[in-house]
């Protein structure tokens, strides 16, 4: 039985529009009118989530951000760190990786913007919002993480090659094919998956997690049941419990579908 569900938010929960669906947003609010918890779980920072998004997804979601560095629990006010990378860390990691590919560029999302070292293309795959174009790279406050672009697609191979010069200083992922993402050692979806699990009382035998990216392996793999959309890379679908139609499909609505099917017509409370 399921009683909370961890989604990822891009190829996912959204449509290749970037959108939520009305069939969407009417099957999370049937999956919480039944009991279920809800966790959104994304590599955007919490400021690249526009209204038109949070507006159709049920107020009592909790949020993940920035690979699940940052959470968002029901009632917050802000979002609360749980990992960041030191500003001695993030010059330690550009200092090797620069060394290694001079031609690679860095931005590094903070907690109230993206700090960007020229040329560092912004146009691709997210809002964007609250950039600032520097010259060096130099920070006095905690990465939630750091984006590398390294000119070539990016898949499992781009990532091992980052996560090789790095070492065990940070966690290389992907969530898309434009950018190497450096997380916090020990941060990602899956802790904050257990943070918010453990926040609701929900064992993570009970946690339903859905994916479509690199980054999402974990979280899939920590949960109890796992679920991908079509749409997922060739990894995360061979690595899921079950495969659903993709994100153009309404994959999240067809999911809820099944599990309030499977689980009965309500799931066992979730504790206070």
């Amino acid at each position: 039985m399921s009683r909370l569900l961890g989604l990822d938010l891009d190829g996912t929960l959204l449509d290749p529009d970037g959108t939520v669906t009305a069939r969407v947003a009417e099957a999370l609010q049937r999956a919480v009118d039944a009991g279920f918890a809800i966790a959104i779980l994304t590599a955007r920072p919490a400021r690249d989530v526009p209204a038109s998004v949070r507006d159709r997804i049920p107020t009592a979601a909790c949020w993940a951000y920035s690979n699940g560095t940052l959470v968002q629990a029901t009632g917050d006010a802000r979002p609360r760190r749980l990992a960041g990378l030191a500003p001695h860390t993030v010059r330690w990691l550009l200092h090797e990786l620069t060394a290694v590919a001079p031609d690679w560029t860095f931005a590094a999302d903070l907690a109230d913007a993206t700090v960007a070292r020229v040329p560092f293309p912004t146009r691709e795959t997210r809002p964007w919002n609250n950039v600032r174009h520097v010259a060096e790279l130099t920070l006095t406050e905690p990465a939630s993480k750091i984006l590398v672009r390294t000119g070539a697609p990016v898949g499992p191979a781009e990532v091992a090659r980052v996560q090789e010069v790095i070492r065990d200083r940070g966690e290389a992922t992907a969530s898309g094919g434009w950018y190497v993402e450096i997380n916090p050692t020990g941060a990602g979806k899956a802790p904050a998956l257990r943070w918010v699990a453990t926040a609701l009382g929900v064992p993570m035998r009970q946690v339903t997690a859905v994916g479509d990216g690199l980054n999402d392996l974990p979280m899939l793999a920590a949960a109890g049941r796992s679920a991908a959309p079509a749409n997922a890379t060739e990894a995360v679908r061979g690595a899921v419990d079950h495969l659903l139609p993709g994100n153009h499909e309404d994959a999240v609505a067809v999911l809820v579908d099944l599990l309030l099917a499977g689980d009965g017509a309500r799931p066992a409370a979730v504790a206070d």
